[in-house]
């Protein structure tokens, strides 16, 4: 992920702004592969294998710690160079004899210049693995460690015109994934095979990966919520339930989309589907700055019950996507989180547990402007006839 100096610059004010707020002498912004976004919102890069802090403080430039394998690729891709072996980084019981491995304590004096360290935030604290923590709050005793995830996350609310422009871009890239994964899926094909052509277009148009393991799940598997694709075959007229969410630079999209193998839904899943759709559309266009996340929500929700769906409707279906697929704030029935402008958020819309119709989805996303949304993907918004 190429991040630009001025958003690199913007974003670590930002968490300086933290600091003086809540007195802290540093920021430890904990990151791995599968728990990659807060450290990748200053840095650019998510790591491999190895997980890692990035550290902000009033005493120095930020830099990061890691596994003593990160470093390399560290200097190669993130935006913040400086970087430093730290032993409870390390792969358990892996050893590097040439690499200068040092515990927190020791580089909290090699970059605060002895400094009384007091106050620490720490964000993360929903991954951060017990031996981690354990071991930092360890070396940095007798110092306060106070949770500042929420504060943290709450930089990533509202996105910059740079982060709409990646966003938009992922979403190009989604549209095309789309058609692809549309024509695949035909009788005799194996769901893998779907995924592997909608796949390959991510790819080849430059995704760096996706937001979630390509959803397709036929017949039976629709049931599944969010089954990845596997070894099944198609079979005329079954309900195929699909998601895609192709990155780019970071940033994530999200098509989701329920076709029916042949392309000629009987009764009932033809009203399932008008059904959905025109959930989605009643979302999309109460969506606009200033709205709960329990007002939103309740829109689809109430028209699906008042069609007979209340006993198939498990999860909430609105939420926030950036440097996650599914990220803060989430709209959902208890939400009091307010809707803002230049916020990218998906609508999902999906049921499942019917036993003529498994499973459901229609999702995609939007931009939040002044006055209502704008869609990221037009091309979507005609296939669902909006």
């Amino acid at each position: 992920m190429a991040l630009p100096s001025h958003e690199l610059d913007r974003r670590i004010e930002a968490v300086k702004g933290i600091l003086e707020k809540d007195n802290l002498d540093f920021v430890f912004v904990y990151f791995d592969e599968l728990n990659v976004m807060n450290g990748r919102y200053l840095t650019g890069w998510a790591p491999s294998v190895e997980k890692g802090a990035v550290i902000v403080s009033r005493y120095c430039d930020p830099f990061l710690i890691g596994g003593p394998e990160a470093a390399p690729y560290a200097q190669l891709e993130s935006a913040i160079k400086t970087t430093e072996s730290c032993i409870v980084f390390m792969v358990p019981e892996e050893e590097y004899p040439m690499a200068e491995i040092l515990d927190f304590k020791t580089i909290a004096q090699k970059y605060f210049g002895g400094s009384a360290i007091k106050r620490v935030g720490i964000v993360g604290t929903h991954s951060v693995p017990y031996q981690i923590y354990r071991e930092f709050a360890a070396d940095l005793e007798p110092a306060e460690i106070v949770d500042v995830t929420d504060e943290y996350e709450r930089l990533r609310y509202v996105k910059s015109e740079w982060e709409i422009s990646q966003a938009r871009e992922a979403n190009a890239i989604a549209d095309r994934a789309f058609d692809a994964l549309s024509a695949s899926i035909v009788a005799g094909k194996h769901e893998y095979e779907a995924a592997a052509e909608a796949e390959y277009v991510m790819r080849k148009m430059g995704s760096d990966g996706t937001g979630f393991r390509t959803i397709i799940g036929s017949g039976y598997r629709s049931a599944g919520i969010i089954p990845a694709y596997s070894e099944k075959v198609f079979q005329d007229g079954e309900i195929v339930v699909t998601g895609i969410s192709p990155r780019y630079n970071g940033y994530n999209s999200a098509v989701g989309y329920t076709f029916v193998v042949g392309g000629k839904p009987d009764e009932i899943q033809k009203q399932w589907l008008e059904n959905t759709k025109e959930a989605l559309f009643r979302a999309r266009e109460a969506l606009k700055p200033g709205i709960s996340g329990r007002e939103i929500d309740s829109i689809p929700r109430s028209f699906l019950i008042s069609c007979g769906y209340g006993d198939y409707v498990p999860m909430p279906f609105v939420h926030s996507c950036g440097l996650s697929e599914f990220e803060k704030p989430f709209f959902g029935p208890t939400s009091d989180d307010i809707v803002m402008e230049n916020q990218v958020i998906c609508i999902d819309i999906a049921m499942f547990g019917n036993d003529c119709v498994p499973g459901i989805r229609m999702e995609t996303s939007y931009l939040t402007t002044k006055d209502g949304c704008v869609p990221f993907s037009p091309h979507v918004e005609k296939i669902l006839g909006f």
